[in-house]
């Protein structure tokens, strides 16, 4: 198992209670695979929109009226259904005073 895992989670991997991604992503097919990888880009989005939401302590209500979106939009974002725009995401910056950079790695 790799190393980039804390030592707690390699030995609940030992004991057998925690099964590796890696592992798991084997029984699907390539084609699940790519799109199980394509669906977790939206999700790491949304679960940043929503970290970043919680620490100014607002609700999706009140982002929503900043943006001048419905509230479902932002709830659409926030459950990874939404494709987010790159006007989107410096939207969302601005109304909550942060700065969104973009970066390759």
């Amino acid at each position: 198992m790799s190393k980039k895992f804390p030592q707690k989670i390699q030995q609940a991997v030992k004991r057998g209670d925690v099964i590796p991604y890696e592992k798991v992503l084997r029984g699907y097919s390539r084609e699940d695979r790519a799109e199980i990888a394509e669906k977790a880009r939206y999700l790491k989005a949304a679960m940043e929109l929503r970290k970043v939401r919680k620490q100014l302590h607002l609700s999706q209500e009140e982002l929503a009226k900043k943006m001048v979106v419905k509230r479902e939009f932002i709830s659409r974002i926030e459950s990874g259904r939404q494709n987010v725009t790159l006007d989107t995401l410096y939207r969302i910056a601005e109304v909550t005073g942060k700065e969104f950079r973009l970066s390759f790695r």
